[in-house]
Order: structure tokens, then sequence, then C-alpha cells
């Protein structure tokens, strides 16, 4: 077996949280009454999924296997989406929730490991276009949210 990268938990942490928010995601997708809000919250956990596949084959490509790592807010995560407070009180829980992970975040660790010549390059082309698709994500999370919290 080759000596294990320094970045293997890294995609890893990615694959486990992509796919959690996939999750999440869907599930409050499968209960908002905002359409507009359901079709961007369907998209970005169908690509969140998607991300969590690819980097549990990126990790196995390399030759390990993943593991499971627990996420104490998740289950907190899901009970708030599915619950029948407000889109909007969902959206500031959230927010609120992202404030609250440990620095580095998994975001911040990814965006490094993109420059970071010991990982090894058709990684980091992964992490720059994994990047590339947050953003526009994050974008067009953005926009929905934006509308919901100023009462639209």
């Amino acid at each position: 077996m080759p000596d294990r990268p320094h970045y293997v938990d890294l995609l890893n942490d990615i694959r486990l949280q992509e796919s959690r928010a996939g999750e999440y995601l869907e599930a409050w997708a499968n209960t908002t009454t905002n359409e507009e809000l359901k079709e961007c919250l369907s998209m970005v956990a169908a690509r969140e999924y998607s991300h969590g596949d690819i980097f549990d084959r990126r990790v196995k490509e390399l030759g390990f296997e993943t593991s499971e790592v627990a996420d104490p807010e998740f289950v907190e995560k899901v009970r708030v989406v599915t619950s029948d407070i407000t889109d909007a009180e969902k959206i500031a829980w959230l927010k609120e929730a992202r404030l609250r992970q440990p620095s580095p975040t998994v975001r911040e660790r990814y965006e490094a490991a993109t420059n970071d010549e010991s990982v090894d390059p058709l990684t980091r082309s992964l992490l720059r276009w994994f990047t590339d698709v947050e953003n526009d994500s994050v974008v067009r999370m953005g926009e929905v949210y934006g509308k919901i919290e100023n009462g639209g």
C-alpha cells in the first residue's frame, strides 16, 4: 500500500460534509412550500451528493478507504430544516451554525490544498473545480436566501 498522503483525511472530510449537506438540503427541499427555494435546494443537494461520491472515489483511487467521522451537529441540522419554523428562521439558524465551525474549516483547508504542491496535480485540479462549483452554489443560494430574508 502506498504511503498515506497528508490530504487523504481532507478528502474524506469533504466527502462526509458534502454527503451530509445533500441529505439535509434535500430534507429541507421536501418540506418548504417556497418553490424557488425548493428548486435551488434540490439542485444544490444533488450537487452535494455528487461531490460526496466524487471524493469517495478519489480517496479510493489514491488507494485508501474512507472512514466515518461523527458530526455532532448533523442530526440537529436535519431536525431544524424539517421543523415547522419558517424558512427565514432556518436560514438564520444555518448561518449561525456556520459561525460555530472550528477553524480551519474544511473550506479553508481545501482552498489551501489547491495551492499546496505536495498535493498531487489531479487532486489539486479536482479541488479547484470543486471550489468553483461550491462558489456557484453559494451565490445561487445567497440570492434565494436574500429574497426570503427580505420578506420576498
